[in-house]
């Protein structure tokens, strides 16, 4: 079987035991599942979990046993151990670490609404799902990024990974100062510098929920929808109907190629980055984000 993976924290647990649920619905024939957990997480949270996946092989990881690993793992990697320690989004890039690959990863604010049978990219080792736009805050020395063909747009909600974790690539990265680990810094940005060698998963077929979007999720023709950002508050009424719905026709994966960064692209970032921090200019900047979704 193929190996599906998820992290959860207790902040997400509303909307986790759903997201393991619905995976579990539409995968336990062709998937195990771990899920690993943070330091919040409590023994009640494993078995409400665990009550989630029931018929699908599951495995939970606790947070000590995966940091205890990472620790010893890390032991030649300073600046890595070090960004590692931060936590937060930070605490995502612990589970290659800890993880052999292949396998699929999905954050546990994502509800599965149908099967498919190829989360596994073909022509890629490793395959990431888009952001409408590129929200790399953490890059610096963007010259770096660039020359590397670092693929834009990258969100690492639902990712599968077929390489190793290149350590070395990641503690030269760190020492040559090309991130930043403050304001609004994350995962997705180091993931794609890693993982390069990478496809897209189609947008419309593993979807990202957006701001001031309400969906009616039986009708909807993608696999799975994330709601990042406690998106899900106001769709939790369909989602607790969802088990009691058909299940779908299995459906595939559609796959683009990825696109490098440019610098155009990261001056637009900056940009937008810049006019979302005023008050003035955020109502603009929200309508050209819809545009831009529109003409993607």
């Amino acid at each position: 079987m193929l190996r599906a993976i998820t992290l959860v924290h207790k902040g997400a647990m509303d909307i986790a035991v759903h997201s393991v649920r619905s995976f579990s619905r539409h995968f336990s024939n062709a998937y195990t599942l771990t899920i690993h957990t943070d330091p919040s997480i409590d023994e009640n949270d494993h078995r409400l979990l665990l009550e989630a996946a029931d018929g699908m092989q599951v495995n939970i990881v606790a947070s000590a046993e995966r940091r205890d690993k990472v620790k010893q793992l890390l032991r030649l990697y300073p600046k890595t151990q070090a960004l590692v320690s931060m936590g937060t989004f930070f605490t995502k890039l612990e589970v290659p670490m800890f993880e052999e690959a292949p396998y699929f990863f999905f954050d546990s604010d994502i509800i599965w609404l149908r099967p498919v049978t190829n989360l596994t990219p073909q022509k890629m080792p490793n395959a990431f799902s888009t952001e409408s736009w590129t929200w790399y805050n953490g890059i610096s020395n963007d010259k770096l990024w660039i020359k590397a063909q670092t693929p834009r747009r990258v969100n690492s909600g639902f990712h599968w990974l077929g390489q190793s974790f290149p350590y070395e690539k990641m503690e030269d990265m760190l020492a040559k100062a090309m991130f930043v680990p403050s304001g609004l810094a994350g995962d997705q940005e180091i993931f794609a510098y890693l993982y390069n060698e990478m496809e897209y998963y189609h947008p419309q077929d593993l979807k990202r929920s957006r701001v001031g979007s309400t969906y009616q999720l039986i009708e909807e023709e993608c696999a799975a929808l994330h709601f990042p950002g406690k998106m899900w508050l106001k769709h939790m009424d369909q989602i607790e109907h969802l088990p009691n719905a058909g299940i779908k026709q299995p459906g595939k994966i559609r796959y683009e190629s990825a696109v490098a960064l440019t610098a155009g692209e990261l001056i637009r970032m900056k940009v937008q980055a810049r006019m979302g921090n005023s008050t003035l200019l955020a109502k603009p900047l929200n309508v050209l984000r819809k545009l831009l979704r529109a003409y993607r």
